[in-house]
């Protein structure tokens, strides 16, 4: 019974202990690679100072980025491309069949270059197609937060990126569903889903930027182009700090990987903090029950280690003979939790990437064999290191005094 104890406490120390490092690493990597998918290693986005508010959502944050802005930040050195954002000036909606049911709902429209898209088109030349259907690209994170928050909560069968390819949707320029004052559905465009992308805007849909010129001359009064943001491409990685840097000075704010990182970083360190303050909690405990067991034990062997000390044992032996039990004990019980934790893993992996499929990952616990190894090692050393204590004690013993 007291070697359970022992087992049972360094069996969950390690499964906690590996579970702990596998969502720990499972969030980092799935926030890492939702990262670098929207932001490539040598992309720079580029926006005005104070990006946010009603007023820069609703398109009225006038003047900040223009063309001669733009020309400005191409002329830079180390720079190989920029991509404009440019935003359609007035209300709009999209009208969808979807589901056996018509949805419409308002959305800004946005415009970028094919440069800055291509990899994800399935047909690069759908972006150059003059005539409707035109191409239209949308947000893969709005399928995500569809399927989380819509159709599992009601039931309703999941969408993926291949049942909307090759999609009409229907785009009124200037309508919408709020605002109802001078709305009308009179001008209609056809547009076909061509692809999906995790770095257009997430607020309505993207077409090829020269679209969105003509729908400003054509529907809105505004015939300013208003530009969201700049997506500037670096000619190498390295350049990206001082790149990124140069454009502050002409008044911009840049986010680009290696500082998101940075930020991201940061926030993540909370998430260790706590998990490793849980973690030394439950070794702690851990520790202490088997430091108890193994003081129980040798009390209980008194007698006996008596024995062995009358019959010639030397103190190194018997702490030894105690260590190596610890040892046994150690090896076997962090094997089991470490079994355990990977087959945890599994349901836990099934049960909460649901919850979280924004992060577009598909394993929230990642196991890695580093890890496997160093739970292995540390559960060993735990169960020795609380061992210690009992085994001097045991050393210590008197063979006169343990057999009277």
């Amino acid at each position: 019974m007291k070697n359970l104890l022992s087992i049972l406490s360094i069996t969950i120390a390690t499964t906690a202990l590996l579970s702990f490092l596998a969502l720990q690493n499972g969030i980092e990597q799935a926030s890492f690679s939702d990262l670098e998918s929207r932001n490539p290693l040598t992309q720079i986005t580029v926006q005005p100072p104070n990006n946010a508010g009603l007023m820069n959502i609703l398109g009225r944050n006038q003047g900040s980025i223009t063309p001669e802005t733009i020309a400005a930040i191409a002329d830079l050195s180390d720079v190989k491309a920029v991509y404009p954002e440019l935003q359609f000036n007035n209300f709009a909606s999209l009208e969808v069949d979807l589901l056996g049911f018509s949805l419409i709902t308002d959305a800004m429209i946005f415009g970028v270059p094919e440069g800055f898209i291509n990899n994800d088109l399935q047909n690069p030349k759908d972006w150059q197609r003059s005539t409707e259907p035109y191409p239209a690209l949308i947000p893969t994170k709005i399928l995500d937060l569809y399927n989380l928050a819509i159709a599992n909560p009601k039931g309703l069968p999941q969408i993926d990126e291949e049942s909307l390819l090759g999609k009409e949707i229907t785009l009124y320029p200037n309508y919408s569903t709020l605002f109802r004052s001078g709305n009308t559905k009179s001008n209609a465009l056809r547009l076909e889903v061509v692809g999906f992308s995790d770095k257009v805007n997430l607020l309505g849909a993207t077409l090829p930027i020269d679209l969105i010129r003509q729908l400003n001359a054509d529907y809105s009064e505004d015939q300013s182009e208003n530009y969201l943001e700049l997506f500037v491409e670096a000619k190498s990685a390295a350049a990206v700090p001082e790149l990124a840097a140069e454009i502050e000075k002409l008044g911009f704010s840049t986010q680009y990987f290696q500082k998101n990182v940075q930020e991201v970083d940061a926030k993540l360190k909370y998430l260790r903090f706590t998990l490793q303050i849980i973690s030394i909690i439950i070794l702690l405990l851990a520790a202490i029950a088997i430091a108890a067991t193994f003081l129980a034990k040798v009390a209980e062997q008194r007698r006996t280690i008596g024995l062995y000390r009358a019959l010639g044992a030397t103190r190194p032996q018997i702490r030894n003979l105690i260590l190596s039990q610890a040892l046994k004990i150690g090896s076997g019980s962090s094997i089991t939790g470490i079994t355990f934790g990977i087959l945890l893993s599994i349901p836990l992996n099934n049960l909460e990437i649901q919850s979280l499929a924004t992060l577009g990952t598909q394993q929230l616990f990642l196991v890695q064999p580093i890890q496997i190894l160093s739970t292995l090692v540390f559960g060993i050393l735990l169960t020795l290191l609380a061992a210690v204590i009992p085994a001097q004690k045991a050393a210590s013993i008197s063979p006169i005094e343990a057999l009277k």
